[in-house]
């Protein structure tokens, strides 16, 4: 079906009811944003009603569960709302498979004050196992148009603890759901944990997300493909209990940007690819 020509609320209640699985809500693929920007939400423990992601929490409303977003490019915003920096789906065919399966193809052009720099070819695959674990594959690729275009983040620095405070986000990225309601643990391949991931390369980052009701537990592997440009990536994290008034910030993805910038030349490409693959433990 193209997805392009309906209204996002129609399409994520018509992906919804195929994603389903053993009643329980699965994953969910909404086509399209208001901000121009396709997402999953909610992402659950399989074989559970417990959803770990958060969807446009009060602190980062234009947070969208599992989506991605460059922050700048040639100097323009393209993550929180700004007039400067616009996503703009140009075309997009999504098809429901079977069983619980579903595939799309999308074009985005992204606009910086009115013109098109970037113009990105994306292929979005999700897939369940017959015991309900499901991977989400992300293959984009990205196209200066007219003239060179540099991709940025806010730069990155590091607190008094020495941990990476600010700064330094970009990409694919993933919010989970807030405190006490889950409790997580972010590990990467060199075994540093949570805040300590932030900043350093990894081919992955696994993620343990705990149910605080129902004690459900829920393995969350993001994978760097090893043909991405400047592999294994630097991740972005955010890993706190205390922030926004107790209620924690958990926000997680490869950050290829977080230590300098990116830069296509007029008419060259790059392409990431990447995996999300979530299981019941």
């Amino acid at each position: 079906m193209n997805a392009h020509p309906l209204p996002a609320a129609l399409l994520a209640l018509l992906t919804a009811a195929a994603l389903r699985a053993a009643d329980a809500p699965g994953w969910t693929y909404v086509p399209q944003s208001p901000e121009g920007k396709p997402y999953f939400h909610p992402l659950a423990i399989p074989g559970t009603a417990d959803v770990f992601t958060s969807f446009r929490p009060p602190d980062h409303n234009w947070h969208l569960g599992l989506w991605f977003s460059w922050k700048y490019i040639n100097g323009c915003n393209f993550w929180e709302p700004d007039t400067n920096g616009v996503t703009r789906i140009v075309s997009q065919t999504t098809t429901p498979g079977a069983p619980h399966a579903l595939t799309s193809q999308t074009t985005l052009a992204y606009l910086a004050k009115g013109v098109e720099a970037v113009r990105e070819t994306r292929a979005v695959s999700a897939a369940t196992r017959p015991d309900g674990s499901y991977t989400i594959t992300w293959d984009s690729t990205f196209t200066a148009v007219g003239a060179d275009a540099v991709f940025s983040c806010t730069p990155s620095k590091k607190g008094k603890d020495g941990n990476w405070a600010t700064g330094g986000y970009a990409g694919l990225m993933l919010r989970f759901a807030d405190s006490p309601g889950f409790t997580y643990t972010f590990t990467n391949d060199a075994g540093l944990r949570d805040v300590k991931t932030c900043g350093e390369k990894s081919a992955t980052m696994t993620v343990i997300a705990t149910a605080a009701a129902s004690g459900a537990q829920a393995k969350i592997t993001v994978a760097d493909h090893p043909d991405n440009p400047r592999y294994p990536t630097p991740w972005f994290a955010r890993h706190s209990t205390a922030a926004h008034n107790g209620r924690g910030y958990y926000l997680v993805g490869p950050s290829m940007i977080f230590h300098e910038p990116l830069t296509l030349k007029a008419g060259a490409s790059a392409r990431f690819r990447y995996t999300v693959t979530v299981e019941r433990l």
